[in-house]
């Protein structure tokens, strides 16, 4: 190999070599930047957390007439008058049927044969005849109670009218109406007679208000079947309407009942001590800090319940540091933390 040879070769290793230490260097340079923008932009970032709203229930149920009563078709005699036609509305007291009982009448056309008789046997004006004849007639007075019976309505409302095969000939359902729901042993203790309810009626998506009219001790149904899944109680619960516009018997509707509750939940990192050792938290007004002194009931590692200082969707600082101080604005990269599963208790 030539002398030129040589140094051409050379000079090609000493480019590579420094074409290698360069890039060496800008990889390096370039990730101690991302690390220091990662540290500062994490320094921007502060964690808050929202306290949670009032715990809501949600009971699914049916809009059902507040008063409903069937009438069967006698046992004994039969229909002489029916006074009301199908959807006719009757006020309470109304005559709806009147029922013909054919043995009493009988027994009556005979005791009025038996009555003729003896009249024309007391010429003389016999007195144990006329005894007779008094005892017959008030047997009769008695009987002519029994022998046209009229069913009147209990109450107001709409009457409907049955087919012949069913049990029942006439129905008579109340002009007002109610819900009937149910809800789960979990959310019973929860629920108190007079709670204010906002109903959805689901087809139409019209909201009515109106509160809990009763509450049942005695579970209606149950879900699960082995003990490795657990079974729940269901009981059920009536809801009065404010007002009955727009209600149609048979609908279904959602209730929805606030569980107002004075106490909130948060996480036990929020919570710092001031000099005289009472418990403070930073909360956001308007993306300033505030320090909120606050009244602790019960507290554990992870959550700490306050029943004063706080009020639902306050939003503090979730691990706020030694450096905070009272006025400090808040960094624009703040991160929120959703409160899902951080209900009151």
């Amino acid at each position: 190999m030539s002398f030129l040879e040589k140094l051409k070769n050379k000079k090609i290793k000493i480019v590579v070599g420094i074409t290698v230490v360069s890039s060496l260097l800008i990889g390096v340079y370039y990730l101690h930047n991302k690390k220091s923008n990662t540290i500062n932009s994490e320094e921007n970032y502060v964690e808050t957390y929202t306290i949670a709203d009032n715990e809501k229930i949600f009971i699914n149920g049916v809009i059902l007439p507040t008063k409903s009563k069937e009438f069967s078709m006698p046992t004994e005699g039969e229909i002489s008058k029916l006074n009301v036609t199908n959807g006719k509305i009757v006020k309470e007291g109304d005559v709806l049927f009147t029922v013909k009982n054919e043995s009493v009448i009988s027994e009556i056309d005979s005791l009025k044969s038996q009555i003729n008789e003896l009249k024309k046997s007391n010429i003389d004006n016999d007195p144990i005849i006329s005894a007779e004849i008094n005892k017959l007639e008030s047997q009769i007075s008695t009987l002519n109670k029994k022998a046209y019976i009229d069913t009147t309505a209990p109450f107001a409302g709409k009457v409907y009218l049955n087919d012949q095969d069913g049990s029942s000939m006439i129905t008579l359902q109340s002009s007002t109406f109610y819900m009937k729901g149910q809800t789960s042993e979990q959310d019973l203790p929860k629920l108190q007679i007079d709670d204010p309810v906002t109903v959805t009626i689901l087809s139409t998506s019209k909201k009515v208000t109106g509160r809990v009219s009763a509450i049942s001790d005695r579970p209606t149904s149950s879900q699960g079947d082995n003990m490795n899944n657990p079974t729940l109680s269901y009981y059920d619960i009536d809801i009065s309407f404010e007002d009955q516009e727009d209600l149609v018997n048979g609908f279904h509707v959602q209730a929805c009942i606030e569980i107002t509750d004075s106490l909130c939940k948060i996480p036990s990192s929020s919570i710092l001590k001031d000099e005289n050792d009472k418990p403070y938290v930073f909360k956001s007004y308007d993306g300033i800090l505030k320090k909120q002194k606050i009244e602790i009931q019960s507290q554990n590692d992870e959550f700490t319940v306050v029943k004063d200082g706080l009020d639902k969707q306050d939003i503090i600082i979730r691990y706020p540091s030694d450096k905070m101080n009272e006025g400090d604005a808040i960094p624009v990269d703040t991160l929120g933390i959703d409160t899902e599963g951080m209900q009151s208790e």
